[in-house]
């Protein structure tokens, strides 16, 4: 074995062999093969962007929710915390209500549903009337009277299913 003092290694740690006949050939056919292969167009990229662009948009949507009808930007952050506060206790009595739908109550849901929509057509008229007089007590009160009185409604219809609901299991 011969070592060559200036750069620490052995002649032997080298491959001295020549390769096998025809190795050059198949390394330019691998080669140009895989050069026609680049020239197509890069689907998987194209979708891996896009698929990354779709997940990015839901993000942003889900963080940026589109602003809805009733504007609130006229209010101030009392009052739009308290307007959040009932739109919330609003939804949670609507799930528990719909979650709680069979044959025997949708008669009663369907009937509360529609009053539920004539007092938010009344509460969009208030808030209509606040976008353009601006905030005053009056149409506050009025709006959160609205609130208030579509939870209580809302309660009131929920103990009516309940009762529905234990009469059925009595009689079954």
């Amino acid at each position: 074995m011969e070592y060559d003092n200036k750069k620490g290694f052995h002649l032997s740690d080298f491959d001295t062999e020549e390769p096998p006949m025809g190795h050059h050939q198949r390394f330019m056919e691998r080669l140009e093969g895989h050069q026609r292969n680049k020239k197509r167009f890069p689907y998987t990229t194209v979708l891996s962007i896009a698929a990354s662009i779709v997940v990015l948009l839901g993000i942003w949507i889900s963080f940026n929710p589109m602003p809805s009808d009733k504007p609130m930007a006229k209010l101030s952050a009392e009052n739009r915390e308290t307007q959040e506060y009932f739109t919330h206790v609003i939804h949670k009595e609507l799930a528990s209500l719909k979650a709680a739908s069979s044959p025997e109550t949708k008669p009663i849901l369907d009937d509360a549903f529609r009053q539920l929509q004539e007092l938010d057509n009344d509460y969009n008229k208030l808030m209509k009337e606040l976008s353009e007089k601006g905030e005053n007590k009056q149409i506050i009160h009025a709006m959160i009277t609205n609130l208030q009185t579509r939870i209580s409604f809302l309660e009131r219809v929920e103990t009516q299913i309940d009762r529905i609901k234990q009469f059925k299991s009595k009689s079954s």
